[in-house]
């Protein structure tokens, strides 16, 4: 009888660490999801407040827009929970605000008023397809958001200093992969998914770094003819 309490007992403090460690996954799921809101804000108002973008880079904007398309794409196609994903939706409403900044500053007209209507329409059909292709362009996401990271890591390593680029925006998806990466872990069985947030984290720490090595150096400032 001792042997059957203790053993209930085992078993009952086991469920209870699942089932604490899944409410708090959730807990962080919804709280990544709320903070993604505002989490590229802070780069939008510093661009809108200079009305420069230097410092940014197109190529980097480009492929990250393109990667969590992918992201959105793929989740929702699988019915995955919006807890563990949401964040990716909220970001790429974010990023047409910061394509149509960059745009507007190089005067890129056409694109400008393409891109609002492009990448919601492009987002959209992709969730139509089939999963082995939705998995085939996730996995090519992959090396494409490394590649949008490491474009502006090596930015900022050749320029001396991080530009226009929002510490806030940088550290608050520093701090939201790291959160992320244990949701998924607790909540989804994909390593897909899993080896993509691990990668951007690690690239995520490294931006975080330049800033703490640049931080009192600035851009040096256009002269006006």
């Amino acid at each position: 009888k001792q042997w059957y309490q203790r053993r209930v007992a085992i078993t009952a403090g086991i469920l209870h660490a699942e089932c604490l460690k899944l409410l708090i996954s959730k807990g962080l799921g919804y709280a990544i999801v709320a903070g993604s809101m505002f989490v590229k804000l802070p780069q939008i108002l510093k661009i809108h407040g200079s009305g420069s973008i230097a410092g940014l880079s197109l190529a980097t904007f480009a492929l990250e827009t393109f990667c969590v398309i992918m992201n959105v794409s793929y989740n929702y196609a699988q019915a995955l929970p919006f807890s563990t994903w949401g964040e990716s939706f909220f970001i790429l409403l974010q990023l047409i605000v910061l394509l149509s900044q960059y745009f507007h500053y190089t005067s890129s007209k056409l694109l400008l008023l393409t891109t609002p209507v492009l990448v919601p329409a492009l987002t959209w059909t992709l969730t139509t397809l089939p999963h082995q292709y939705l998995a085939l362009g996730l996995t090519a996401s992959i090396p494409l958001m490394a590649l949008s990271k490491i474009l502006q890591i090596w930015s900022n390593f050749q320029n001396g200093h991080t530009g226009q680029l929002s510490f806030i925006t940088n550290l608050m998806n520093f701090l939201g992969t790291l959160a992320r990466l244990f949701t998924v872990i607790q909540e989804v069985d994909d390593s897909l998914i899993l080896f993509n947030i691990f990668t951007v984290f690690i690239l995520n720490t490294v931006i975080v770094l330049q800033f703490l090595v640049y931080w009192n150096v600035q851009p040096p400032k256009v002269k006006s003819n």
